[in-house]
């Protein structure tokens, strides 16, 4: 007889322990806190401009002998621009296909030849844009500056 009386205690102690936690109120916690606290946060923008045309060497030329020629541009010196610290020079055929993209911290990057093509390809207005940029550090993001913009045309 004993089995049964223990069978029937376990439900009573959790019922006695539920009725007794029910009975207790508990009250939110409150707290108030007072402080005021400012700040100075110190920003800044900068806009990189183009480079000044009277501070870029650039020599183009169109070459040709009878039915074939070569378009080149090189930049030579040029000075930084403000707050940029990367140079690029673009060159855009006629038909407005970038050609070249060239790191003008190389001397690879200041010159560009369109090798041997025909008269007929070469013809046109070409495009070269030198413009700066501020390349993040340890990142792959990039603020573009505005670009100077020059054209060589090719009979």
């Amino acid at each position: 007889m004993q089995g049964k009386g223990i069978i029937w205690q376990a439900p009573v102690i959790i019922l006695a322990a539920v009725l007794l936690l029910m009975g207790v109120q508990v009250s939110p916690a409150h707290a108030r806190f007072n402080d005021t606290e400012t700040g100075a946060m110190a920003v800044a923008a900068a806009r990189i401009p183009a480079p000044a045309a009277n501070t870029v060497t650039v020599t183009k030329s169109c070459d040709s002998f009878l039915w074939f020629g070569q378009a080149k541009i090189s930049v030579g010196a040029f000075t930084a621009v403000p707050y940029a610290n990367y140079h690029e020079l673009k060159i855009i055929d006629p038909d407005g296909v970038v050609q070249f993209t060239g790191d003008m911290s190389k001397a690879s990057g200041k010159s560009y030849s369109s090798g041997v093509q025909s008269v007929s390809s070469l013809s046109g207005t070409w495009t070269y844009q030198i413009r700066g940029y501020y390349k993040v550090p340890n990142s792959i993001n990039a603020w573009t500056g505005q670009a100077l913009t020059g054209t060589l045309s090719c009979p």
